[in-house]
């Protein structure tokens, strides 16, 4: 039976960035995922995720996120791969109620001043006329007002993954795909996993980051998170394609409220050219589904009414023809939070999911901490710009960090 330091089972967004700080780091690491990483039946696909690092979930998650673009640009100079665009981010908060990511739109974006002001993030506060003026793609109305978050962009969600693996195995990783994760335990001193066609393998530690098929493997979060169907859309450009081309940021707007609007929307603007349409969607969360079972169709009722109620009132540009749409699934915790922690039952089983929705910016971090952490020591990572003093972060430990992850008990 091969024995390694770390088994990482699975290889998203957070289990390639643990496998890569894993090797980075000199452990024998394995990697295994039930398909062959990227693909399109977890959380991680479809082309684009937004990044930025005022954030409004809560102004304990902007180290992660500097601490993430850091490493991403080294990742970008380790395998020449272009993964991150700094396109900026515009976020527009709701004017009565509204919600994003389990956080009210006022507090959002009070979070993402606090947020700017506190970790020099590099932004501004737009008023209603500047809004208008500077972003006419947006049929924004009088009152509304924005933030600019300049540090924020977009990644190339399939392409970060490819890299880190591929890094990962250069540094000696092994990876093991095409393979379902039966069950573990402990027997001998060691974990001992075994897969789907009876192959087996033990470690020191386990990492699991199996997304929205996390409740297999890891019980009790049954109790805590759910599984959500979420459409992604590529609308058309009928008109003014330069407001979504070159120079154009990434953007959430809270909507909700607005006609029969019920969410945010969030929107990137368009690849390589306008033919291949913009991509937008909205967060609403649908009733609960899980990976095995979820219906991937995306029907032409469903395609016109996400059109007529949150592309053609605020986003006028864009036509009703969708070129293309997938399916992703976000894992839910209640309030839109993180759960990253040791299980109670045995503190050499890492589990690193969900991430709500808002995860994939933050996962370059998360695997870098899990990196330490699986070698016998706390779950921490370092972040801070450069000539600032130093922020440590323990996971599950901390004041700071249980406001923002929240672990099963």
């Amino acid at each position: 039976m091969p024995q390694f330091d770390v088994i990482v089972i699975g290889c998203g967004a957070v289990g390639s960035a643990a496998v890569l700080h894993l090797a980075k780091a000199g452990r024998r690491v394995l990697g295994i995922d039930r398909f062959e990483p990227p693909h399109r039946f977890g959380s991680t696909h479809g082309e684009t995720r937004i990044t930025r690092a005022a954030i409004g979930e809560g102004v304990d998650y902007t180290p992660l996120a500097q601490r993430s673009h850091v490493l991403w640009r080294e990742l970008e100079r380790e395998t020449g791969a272009h993964l991150f665009a700094q396109c900026g981010c515009l976020f527009i908060p709701a004017q009565d109620g509204g919600e994003v990511h389990g956080v009210s739109s006022t507090q959002f974006f009070a979070n993402i001043e606090i947020a700017a002001r506190l970790h020099g993030v590099d932004g501004e506060t737009l008023s209603s006329e500047r809004l208008s003026a500077d972003y006419p793609a947006f049929a924004t109305a009088p009152g509304d007002r924005g933030f600019l978050d300049r540090e924020g962009g977009y990644l190339l969600v399939e392409d970060c993954v490819r890299a880190e693996l591929a890094v990962a195995v250069q540094l000696g990783a092994k990876l093991l795909f095409g393979r379902q994760v039966t069950w573990f335990r402990r027997a001998m001193g060691s974990l001992v996993v075994m897969t789907d066609d009876g192959t087996a393998a033990s470690a020191t530690t386990l990492i699991v980051t199996t997304g929205p098929w996390i409740t297999e493997l890891v019980a009790p979060l049954r109790r805590r998170v759910n599984v959500t169907r979420q459409v992604l859309y590529w609308f058309e450009v009928l008109s003014n394609p330069q407001r979504f081309g070159r120079g154009a940021p990434v953007f959430i707007w809270d909507v909700a409220g607005r006609g029969r609007a019920a969410s945010d929307i969030y929107g990137f603007p368009w690849l390589g050219s306008p033919e291949n349409g913009v991509k937008i969607a909205h967060e609403v969360l649908t009733g609960e589904t899980d990976p095995d079972h979820v219906s991937r169709t995306v029907t032409a009722d469903e395609i016109a009414a996400v059109y007529e109620t949150y592309v053609r009132p605020f986003v006028p540009d864009l036509g009703p023809r969708c070129l293309r749409s997938a399916v992703c699934l976000y894992t839910n915790a209640p309030g839109g939070r993180f759960i990253i922690d040791r299980d109670p039952g045995d503190a050499d089983v890492i589990y690193a999911s969900p991430c709500s929705g808002h995860g994939f910016k933050h996962s370059p971090a998360i695997g870098e901490a899990a990196g330490p952490g699986a070698a016998g020591r706390s779950l921490r990572f370092h972040a801070g710009p450069a000539g600032a003093g130093r922020s440590d972060i323990t996971t599950c430990r901390t004041a700071a960090l249980r406001s923002a992850w929240r672990a099963p008990r």
